[in-house]
Order: C-alpha cells, then sequence, then structure tokens
C-alpha cells in the first residue's frame, strides 16, 4: 500500500482562528476608509472644501495600510503559517510611519469629537528596522480599543519615548474611557475575551484586538503593559527592546 503524501489538513478550529484574525486585522483600515468617505461626501454637499484634502489623505493612508495588511494575510494563509506569525523586517521612517497611520483613522476620531496628541521626542529614533505590518497592527488595535472606549470630545494620547536607561522603545496610548476593573487586566489578552458582556452589543468587536496585540509583539520580542483606573481611563505602553528594535 502507497503511503498517503497528501498534506495534513488544517483542523476546523485553525481555520476558523485564521478567518476570524484576518477578518479582525482588514476591519481598521476598512472602517477607516468608510469613515472618511461619509465626512467627505457631508463637506462636500455643504460645499465645504477645508478638509477634503485631509480626508482625502485619510482615504489613501487607510488603503495603503490595508493593502499592505491583505498581502500579508494571503501570503501566511498561503504557506498555512497564520496565525504562526512570521516576521518580514524593514527600515523605514518611524515618524511618516506614524503620521500616516493617524491620518489613516481621522475620520473615526472627528465622527466622536475625538482628539488625538502625537508626542515625539527629539531624542526618538528617525528610522526604525522592524516589521511596520506587524507594528501598524499593534497600533490599529490599540487605538480603536482606546476610540471604542472613550466617550465624545474627549482626548486619546499617542507618546513616544526611550525608557531613562535607554534599554527600551516605548509606544503608549492613554485614553479617558471608561476603564478597565484591576481584576479583569490580566484577561484582557486572552482570545475573545470582552470585560463585560455587553461589550459586543454596545461597541461591536470580537475581543480579539488585544489577543493579537500579545502574539505579534511576543514575535517581535517586545511586550506591552497596562494601567487603568475605572471611571478614569486606561494607558496601554508597547515596549521593544533596543537591541531587538534597530534604530539610526
Amino acid at each position: 500500500m502507497l503511503p498517503d503524501n497528501k498534506p495534513e489538513q488544517p483542523s476546523v478550529e485553525r481555520m476558523k482562528s485564521i478567518f476570524y484574525t484576518s477578518l479582525h486585522e482588514v476591519g481598521t483600515p476598512v472602517n477607516g476608509i468608510v469613515s472618511a468617505c461619509l465626512l467627505l461626501k457631508d463637506e462636500l454637499d455643504k460645499g465645504n472644501t477645508a478638509y477634503a484634502q485631509e480626508l482625502l489623505q485619510a482615504i489613501f493612508s487607510a488603503a495603503g495600510n490595508l493593502n499592505e495588511i491583505y498581502v500579508r494575510v494571503k501570503q501566511l494563509v498561503r504557506e498555512d503559517q497564520l496565525p504562526e506569525f512570521r516576521l518580514t523586517e524593514t527600515l523605514f521612517d518611524f515618524r511618516k510611519w506614524l503620521d500616516e497611520l493617524l491620518q489613516s483613522m481621522m475620520a473615526l476620531f472627528m465622527e466622536k469629537e475625538i482628539s488625538v496628541v502625537k508626542q515625539v521626542p527629539r531624542d526618538f529614533p528617525l528610522l526604525v528596522f522592524a516589521d511596520k505590518v506587524y507594528l501598524t497592527q499593534i497600533l490599529y488595535n490599540i487605538l480603536m480599543n482606546a476610540l471604542k472606549f472613550s466617550p465624545e470630545s474627549t482626548v486619546v494620547s499617542v507618546s513616544c519615548f526611550v525608557t531613562a536607561d535607554r534599554q527600551q522603545f516605548c509606544i503608549e496610548v492613554t485614553d479617558m474611557g471608561t476603564g478597565i476593573p484591576e481584576e479583569k487586566l490580566p484577561l484582557i489578552f486572552q482570545d475573545y475575551y470582552q470585560v463585560t458582556a455587553d461589550v459586543t452589543a454596545r461597541f461591536g468587536g470580537m475581543g480579539l484586538g488585544l489577543a493579537i496585540v500579545k502574539k505579534l509583539l511576543a514575535v517581535m520580542g517586545g511586550d506591552v503593559t497596562v494601567r487603568s483606573e475605572v471611571g478614569s481611563g486606561s494607558s496601554f505602553t508597547v515596549l521593544f527592546p533596543l537591541n531587538k528594535f534597530h534604530s539610526s
């Protein structure tokens, strides 16, 4: 009898994981494009062209991010590697990348009249060598979490810094949202976890964003920490060892 050389078929659970992870990761740029298009139409209908160029740039940035994520997901699914993430590192301009990412989400924050304040000090690395697509997914997920739980007309801050001992490279996102109970903090990075039972109904989402953040950071040699106070908001800090996250 000849041996069966057919490749092992992925399990139903694995295929479901691939599907939901892929679906989740294209969601933010798609939402950014849709929201920017709707806002652009409203502004043009009013004869107001002041924000037209900014909204067009938001659409362009979100479409670029969507394409990068789509190409990566397609590659990994074809190689049957998802959700076993794999690095593809490139050298890129950090400030330009951050500006374009925030621009791509501009319409989503405008809908809730949330201001985004960015702080990047002069001594922060100009160029970084890292997986840009994964870094985009990480910050997308953390920012969407901040957006989801922030009341209207509040502020979300994005602060970048190098720790005093020069050992870690950090990006911190702070919101003025509902906050997370202390006993729930160890659970929020689990797949499909929601802090309360009504979160999906009220805010949407599948409870995958922070789990994906944790997995991607593990592959990149980084970590994420969280501080939170119920009724005041949360701060998520993404950390990379400088010897892993090269800069110049």
